[in-house]
């Protein structure tokens, strides 16, 4: 397997190229938070059975070399799904940052970053009907019943609240890492800064990241920066 040339020129690493080629363009002192998708999986043949998949081999290389591409001047925390595939992706890219001298904590699961209340049949039921687009919107709009759709509001202020609330106690210059879902990563852009899905899919190892000024959040979304307002509810309760 010749992992240089996978992580240079395949498609589905187009967007942890574009996070790692950005990273350094962050304000000097600013601590970062990064949602990612997991490393590259296998295709379900059975829908149900998407949460049991596990990373490819290319999925576990690719992963590695995002860590060995991160800036060794910041410090990174890493926490991630319950799902195999993030735990797996949060290990080797702890293992990648680890193996070119930078300083990283595996810190385990966070339920954020799987549960969102969601667990019944009417979830699968949307995908077989609508747009993941138009899902997300429905839901934002309150559309679904709340006893089996946990409102969409509830969900991505709480895990706003929790997630926003870590960079507290992060190293300076540090980076947090939330390895999670392709689902997650567009529902909490969405949910936090407004940004609505689009076209574009969330590649393996893509995402977002961020950071919190004083005035305004600055996001780097598919390579671009973005000066965003920061929400009411945030100033209010932070």
């Amino acid at each position: 397997m010749n992992v240089e040339k996978i992580w240079k020129e395949e498609e589905w690493t187009t967007h942890a190229r574009a996070i790692i080629d950005n990273l350094e363009k962050f304000p000097k002192d600013s601590k970062i938070i990064l949602v990612l998708r997991h490393s590259h999986r296998n295709e379900p043949t059975v829908m149900e059975k998407i949460h049991k998949l596990r990373l490819t081999p290319k999925g576990h290389a690719i992963a590695k070399k995002f860590g060995e591409r991160l800036p060794t001047n910041r410090p990174i925390r890493l926490f991630h799904s319950k799902i195999w595939r993030c735990q797996e992706t949060a290990e080797n890219i702890h293992e990648g940052f680890k193996s070119i001298g930078g300083k990283s904590d595996l810190l385990g699961e966070l339920s954020s970053l799987y549960e969102i209340g969601i667990g019944n049949q009417s979830y699968a039921d949307q995908f077989l009907k609508f747009d993941f687009r138009e899902i997300l919107l429905r839901w934002a709009s309150g559309f679904y019943l709340p006893e089996e759709w946990t409102p969409f509001i509830e969900y991505t202020q709480n895990a706003a609240h929790l997630i926003w609330n870590q960079l507290k106690d992060a190293p300076q210059r540090g980076i947090n890492i939330y390895v999670t879902h392709d689902w997650h990563v567009m529902t909490l852009k969405f949910g936090w800064f407004a940004v609505p899905p689009d076209k574009r899919w969330v590649f393996f190892n893509g995402g977002f990241a961020f950071t919190l000024e004083e005035e305004h959040i600055l996001l780097l979304d598919y390579g671009q920066f973005k000066k965003l307002d920061i929400p009411h509810w945030w100033k209010k309760k932070k």
